[in-house]
């Protein structure tokens, strides 16, 4: 089904659940220190001198104010008992919450394992196919056949006519292997030595012993085709978009963009979908009043927008890309970004008279799609540019390495068979602050069979986008994790929206 959706993590996953059964742990015991508390109160009470003095005096009295301390001490409501109930439920709340997590971690693992290990064979599998194809079409046809099944020699002249259709073909059949193939990378590329340390050890029987981390295999990329003259970036020019031939004046101009200002889930994508000039990228920042004189912040950020390696002055460019997910926080894409920030909040302060300072206290939610996402998402990650970040919604973004901080909320959506999200090599973390929604769209009109490119669309994101709102009415999950959207989305009507071109130059 097209139309369902599958929602991980978040504040209903089995972290956050744990995470809350802590929690009620600490007020258990809080409460059962109080019980005991009171019990050591009621206590003392059998050694006061009064209560010793009338077992002199009337010692049936006293001997009834002994045993009504004893009652209050013993079981089942007796205050000494309900502590120790307490404890010991707090006790076994958090064993629950460790058993918890160590089976999701052990469950985690052996998945990455997994997939390291179906990468690995993935990759030297393909090394060993390209080989075996090159020899094959370079023996005579007669001997290519005699040596190779029809069925191989059928899929090879499929590969010889469209090697990139096969390719994409195969990733949309199998959504996974993307994954596996970047999990197991690293390991292919690792410093190998021998299993077994003799001559009569094979060359391929081998393990590596140095494996480099995914960010390092992208650094390593970058480097390379620096060496090439590509993957170049750039210092970031950010200016307000020009005036449009469309509007007569300027004011019909702002008020037509308010109007667009996102809100929904969908809006937000189908803003994003809208972005990109060309020469340049664009991003747009909306100034949503919060009600109290103050303002939070959406900010809607574009995906590639150039595939060449040789770097033009799009900073929404592949270069952008591998910069980004080899762990950097300087590129011209995210720094043009941060600073239309702050060129909308200084306008807004010199439009409304609220300090600069104050604007920028308020918080700021950063959406994107593919590249946008990334970039959203190491924004998040970098406490250098003082935004006040408190969420991040991607579309089809591999972000899941990206350190984004606890107090931030992601809302992280997927389609299955796009294979652009998995290009990270893991999965999304699945902790109480990070929501992952994903959707199969295979038979989807607008995916035709084996085009993982029409399952990466934007237009098709801010459709599943209209999903997620539509879900949030009845799922917690969702409900919890859009809680703060909403409140922006809310008041989009008072909003102001300011669009910035950004290019970018050559150092």
């Amino acid at each position: 089904m097209t139309d369902s959706l599958t929602v991980t993590g978040g504040a209903t996953g089995i972290l956050a659940r744990a995470a809350d059964m802590r929690a009620t742990a600490d007020v258990l015991d809080a409460k059962g220190d109080v019980a005991r508390e009171l019990a050591l109160r009621v206590a003392a009470v059998a050694g006061h001198e009064a209560v010793l003095g009338s077992l002199l005096l009337s010692p049936a009295t006293g001997a009834r104010v002994l045993a009504e301390v004893a009652e209050v001490q013993l079981p089942p409501e007796g205050l000494a008992w309900v502590a120790l109930e307490y404890e010991a439920a707090a006790t076994f709340l958090r064993g629950a919450a460790t058993a918890y997590e160590t089976t999701d971690a052990a469950l985690a693992g052996l998945a990455e394992l997994r997939d390291t290990a179906v990468g690995v064979l993935l990759v030297n599998g393909a090394v060993a196919v390209g080989i075996t194809a090159f020899v094959h079409h370079a023996l005579p046809d007669d001997v290519a056949d005699a040596l190779t099944p029809d069925v191989f020699d059928e899929w090879l002249d499929a590969v010889g006519e469209d090697p990139q259709g096969t390719v994409l073909g195969a990733l949309y059949d199998h959504p996974w292997a993307t994954d596996s193939i970047v999990s197991g990378l690293p390991w292919v590329l690792g410093v190998q030595v021998p299993l077994v340390l003799n001559a009569a050890t094979p060359w391929w029987f081998t393990l590596p012993t140095v494996v480099p981390s995914y960010e390092q295999v992208v650094a390593g990329i970058v480097a390379g085709g620096g060496l090439l003259g590509m993957f170049a970036d750039g210092d970031p020019v950010v200016t307000p978009e020009p005036p449009d031939p469309a509007y007569p004046d300027e004011e019909s101009r702002q008020a037509a963009l308010d109007a667009t200002a996102a809100d929904s889930v969908s809006s937000l994508f189908d803003n994003i979908s809208g972005l990109g000039d060309g020469d340049g990228s664009e991003v747009r920042v909306t100034a949503v009043p919060t009600g109290t004189g103050s303002y939070s912040w959406v900010v809607e950020i574009p995906g590639t927008q150039d595939w060449s390696p040789h770097s033009g002055t799009n900073p929404s460019s592949l270069a952008a890309n591998l910069h980004l997910m080899s762990g950097s926080h300087g590129t011209a894409m995210q720094e043009g970004v941060v600073e239309a920030i702050e060129q909308a909040m200084s306008t807004l302060s010199e439009q409304t008279g609220i300090p600069v300072e104050e604007l920028r206290a308020g918080p700021v939610t950063l959406a994107g799609h593919s590249q946008g996402g990334i970039v959203a998402a190491s924004i998040a990650a970098d406490p250098s540019h003082g935004l006040n970040v408190t969420t991040v919604v991607t579309g089809g973004s591999p972000v899941a390495n990206t350190a984004v901080p606890d107090h931030v909320s992601v809302l992280s959506i997927e389609h299955t068979q796009d294979p652009v999200h998995n290009l990270d090599g893991n999965p999304n973390p699945a902790g109480p602050n990070w929501t992952t929604v994903t959707r199969d769209v295979d038979g989807h009109t607008r995916v035709p069979d084996g085009d993982p490119a029409g399952a990466h669309s934007g237009s098709l994101y801010a459709e599943t986008g209209a999903l997620v709102d539509e879900q949030a009415a009845t799922d917690p999950a969702l409900a919890m994790a859009l809680e703060d959207l909403q409140q922006q989305f809310a008041h989009a009507d008072d909003a102001t929206v300011f669009q910035y071109d950004i290019t970018q130059e050559h150092r």
